[in-house]
């Protein structure tokens, strides 16, 4: 009877929704069509990227601390590329010296550089990772291998306060090609030495090191606000928990907030049923009371968030990022308390 139950206890465990084990906020980019040509001179002139949202707030590799100083990103695409453009802010760059290396060289890590991964597919299996440093000089590898390499172009400006880089990734080299509406994911890293202390930091927060693809950052091309509002499956593919952050401007991330939240409220509305239903099998008063007080609360909370939702009021990142991230947390619970409550049913019927 024993082993009878605790397997059956593990067939209903195998049910549950598997969760990453942290609450990083998960950082949604909508990356722009570029709208006309593109030059890769490190400049960041051309009016195009000024369509491409501007992103800061990078963090510790392995805690989300903000750092000093800050480096700030955009990505665009045409048919053709993937561009990145990173701005590092650098109070120490009379101290800077650009060396370059052949390519591949690991020595591009042993200076000031700009780590970009790209997770074509969003599977968070298969990644390349693309080295850049001061000098432009280039390291390229799928997943780890240094063997792999694409036809990459980088280019660098150095400033008085500040370098700048620009890179173009062929899409071929990718193995995918531009669809309005795909999802990829990628990440923004910066190795910084010329401080009094070596500094690695990241845009999409990473638990303990760059070569993290569960925690890359989900990227949507030329999405309207109904397809950003509608990907919430592949924000938090991996089981990821934390709130969700969509960049971009307020006319195209509240209608995507909007459109999240709805298909949340009616996730959490088809468990509560599911949490009713078993209530109506309860025999045990107690176990039924506790059942129907925590239906009632959560439904409570809901109809709070529905109102908000519902509204036409808007409500800013913030209280958005809030929303979502409490959301997904209730979901979690009422997750977990129709498994334990069908286990519970399970067992009393033997």
């Amino acid at each position: 009877m024993r082993s009878f139950l605790t397997a059956a206890a593990v067939c209903l465990a195998l049910g549950a929704v598997a969760h990453a084990d942290d609450q990083y906020d998960i950082k949604v980019y909508p990356c722009p069509r570029a709208g006309g040509g593109v030059v890769v001179d490190g400049r960041l002139t051309e009016a195009a990227w000024e369509r491409a949202p501007l992103v800061s707030g990078f963090t510790r590799y392995d805690k989300p601390e903000l750092v000093e100083p800050q480096t700030s990103l955009r990505v665009m695409y045409d048919e053709s590329n993937l561009y990145f453009g990173v701005v590092c802010d650098e109070p120490r760059m009379d101290k800077l010296t650009a060396v370059g290396h052949a390519r591949d060289s690991a020595e591009v890590f042993h200076g000031e550089a700009i780590e970009i991964f790209v997770d074509p597919d969003h599977d968070q299996r298969t990644y390349y990772q693309f080295g850049i440093n001061a000098a432009a000089s280039i390291y390229d590898s799928r997943l780890t291998d240094p063997a792999w390499s694409a036809n990459v172009r980088a280019a660098t400006v150095l400033g008085d306060d500040a370098w700048s880089l620009e890179v173009a990734i062929p899409w071929a080299d990718l193995g995918v090609a531009p669809e309005n509406g795909a999802v990829f994911s990628f990440n923004v890293c910066r190795d910084r030495l010329l401080g009094p202390d070596k500094q690695w930091s990241n845009w999409s927060q990473t638990a303990a090191n760059f070569h993290d693809p569960l925690r890359f950052a989900p990227a949507v091309l030329s999405p309207d606000a109904k397809r950003l509002g509608e990907l919430e499956g592949e924000y938090r593919r991996g089981g990821r928990d934390g709130a969700i952050l969509l960049c971009g401007p307020p006319s195209l991330t509240e209608a995507a907030y909007r459109g999240l939240g709805l298909r949340a409220l009616a996730a959490a509305d088809k468990l509560l049923d599911g949490m009713q239903e078993t209530l109506a099998q309860e025999r045990e008063a107690g176990a039924r009371d506790e059942m129907a007080g925590r239906i009632n609360s959560y439904r409570q909370e809901l109809a709070g968030f529905a109102t908000g939702i519902e509204g036409g009021k808007p409500l800013g990142a913030d209280a958005w990022k809030q929303m979502t991230f409490r959301l997904a947390e209730m979901r979690i619970e009422l997750d977990r308390l129709v498994w334990e409550a069908r286990l519970s049913a399970l067992i009393s019927s033997i």
